[in-house]
């Protein structure tokens, strides 16, 4: 965690410097990296160039969007998702969002990043208080995926974090609207959004906090310790509850096919 200020902010230096150097070296500003590669004359330079951006993009996509949303779905429909049936859904539903107009402008970019934050400030403040102070990092690993277990709080529900959630994302709604729709005259309803991370973290985390410790606390999903997935599992990958893993034995023996294969990814 400590470097990751340093390594985001060379990141960020290394794209100022290399746009700067370009509009040196061909006389415009490119702040894309594709059209300041576009300049190069070289095939082979711009064909790996392209490549590591592909890769890149890649890799991001795969461990931070693919994963992370396959997880969800997953959470929503145990069911009938697993965690690759969950990714496929992904890339389908993925085309819903029309990525090619949100990349078509800087200024599109820009906007949907900034109304991303808008909903992405409160729930990691929400996150963060929870883990850190409410619970003291004491978190019942097990109970986490129990539909009844300690973690379920009111239905299903933790109501403080739906409040919380929502102090912090309305006051940037009149912003978010204007930035989807600049003909919606919102006055100085856009002050707010300039800053809207910022101010969804920080008025997240004093609701959840206030609801949280002093005015409705959850006494139920409080333990004086934490339960880790160590002390969940014994040598042989096998987890109580409920919870059937297959022998190493049981895997030796199984069938193998393409059919079998098939079942597997799905």
């Amino acid at each position: 965690m400590p470097l990751l200020p340093l390594i985001f902010t060379f990141i960020a230096f290394i794209g100022v410097a290399a746009t700067s150097a370009g509009a040196v070296k061909y006389g415009e500003i490119d702040w894309d990296p594709m059209a300041l590669i576009a300049h190069w004359d070289n095939r082979t330079c711009r064909f790996f160039a392209a490549f590591t951006f592909a890769l890149a993009a890649l890799g991001v996509n795969i461990s931070a969007n693919s994963l992370s949303a396959a997880n969800d779905l997953m959470a929503l429909f145990p069911r009938y998702l697993n965690i690759r049936r969950g990714q496929l859904l992904c890339a389908v539903l993925a085309w819903a969002l029309v990525p090619w107009k949100i990349l078509a402008s800087a200024g599109n970019f820009l906007n949907f990043m900034a109304a991303y934050a808008v909903f992405l400030g409160p729930i990691a403040a929400i996150m963060v208080w929870d883990f850190w102070y409410v619970h003291k990092r004491n978190y019942d690993t097990l109970a986490l995926y129990q539909l009844h277990g300690i973690s379920r709080y009111t239905g299903g529900v933790n109501w403080r974090a739906i409040v919380a959630f929502f102090v912090g994302v309305i006051p940037n709604m009149p912003g978010f609207i204007h930035s989807i729709n600049p003909a919606i005259d919102i006055g100085e309803g856009d002050k707010p959004y300039t800053f809207g991370w910022l101010l969804g973290f920080f008025a997240t985390s004093l609701v959840y906090v206030v609801l949280s410790v002093w005015v409705a606390p959850s006494r139920e999903n409080m333990i004086e310790r934490a339960v880790l997935p160590d002390e969940i599992y014994n040598a042989h990958g096998v987890v109580d509850e409920g919870i059937n893993v297959r022998s190493d034995e049981e895997v030796g023996n199984e069938k193998t096919g393409w059919k079998v294969k098939l079942h597997r990814i799905l």
